[in-house]
């Protein structure tokens, strides 16, 4: 290790101005410093250094030949510190326009796109990072730092996680035309929870916001969902209720084009309650960056009455 002590860059700054200026008085007033201050701060310096780098005399401060060399070594390191400041601001104003955000299948497919046109129009140079995942996994890169923000479809924050409701979204059950709960639902009568929970439901993958919706609702009627096809995917699921592989459960707005085209059929439900919240989450003891309060706020805006958990 070496025997030298690394000087204070501001010190060398200071010798740099001396040598400029030819005095340390002139020095001292630039600096807006008492000039015995610059005086001790130059002495520490040598001392520091282990060499002598003013000559001073009634006449002013001249460098001594080693001190001319110092002045030229330190103007490469200064410049270099210059560089690295400028560089670290730059990364940190970039971060501060990039905001990591991981968002479930029925948020990214149907409220995110609104939520980051919204954004986009107010902050054109504001960047999002978006994942795709089910609501369990969006969890987990939340608490492990791959997102900074996460949406879910959960009614309140886990564990270890601060949570903010952005707004709501409800779950229907729709069949094909053919199927037998459509003519009920022509003639108004109502699916009970027991018939739901053992009618072949086709639902998402275990981990999902929606599965969970589901699970709970009929957990809270008294009964255990027992699922018919099960699928990562609303779309695929979609595709399978109009084929006629049974009845569907997804949010409304995955389902409303094929209501309103006759495709499928919804199914009014009888003490079956499918509504849920949209929920930002992000660790706790921390505090969203700016990008993600413009995110967070931009998803807030495009529904009448966020509120918070």
């Amino acid at each position: 290790m070496s025997t030298t002590r690394r000087p204070d860059l501001d010190d060398l700054e200071v010798l740099a101005l001396v040598a400029r200026t030819g005095s340390i008085g002139q020095a001292a007033q630039e600096l807006r410093l008492s000039q015995p201050s610059v005086s001790r701060r130059m002495l520490a310096l040598e001392r520091r250094l282990g060499v002598t780098l003013l000559h001073r005399s009634t006449q002013g401060t001249t460098l001594t030949a080693h001190g001319r060399l110092v002045v030229d070594w330190a103007a490469e390191l200064l410049g270099a510190a210059d560089r690295f400041t400028r560089s670290v601001a730059t990364l940190r104003a970039e971060g501060e326009l990039v905001v990591r955000a991981a968002v479930s299948m029925t948020i990214a497919e149907h409220y995110a796109p609104a939520w980051l046109a919204r954004l986009h129009a107010g902050a054109p140079d504001l960047e999002v990072a978006l994942t795709v995942a089910n609501s369990t996994e969006v969890e987990r890169l939340v608490r492990t730092g791959a997102a900074e923000l996460g949406f879910v479809e959960v009614p309140s924050a886990p564990d270890g996680m601060r949570g903010r409701q952005v707004g709501t979204d409800e779950l229907i059950v729709a069949v094909a035309p053919g199927h037998p709960w459509a003519e009920r639902a022509a003639r108004a009568e109502r699916v009970g929870a027991a018939e739901l929970a053992t009618g072949g439901l086709l639902v998402r993958e275990e981990g999902s916001g929606t599965r969970v919706t589901l699970e709970e609702a009929l957990r809270r009627a008294g009964h255990a969902l027992r699922p018919g096809l099960v699928m990562a995917s609303n779309n695929g699921l979609t595709h399978a209720a109009i084929a006629g592989l049974g009845p569907v459960a997804l949010s409304e707005r995955a389902l409303e084009a094929q209501v309103r085209l006759g495709e499928l059929r919804a199914v009014p439900l009888d003490g079956v309650l499918l509504r849920r919240p949209l929920t930002a989450i992000w660790p706790a003891g921390t505090e969203p960056s700016e990008a993600a309060v413009r995110l967070l706020a931009s998803a807030e805006q495009a529904f009448a009455r966020p509120h918070h958990i």
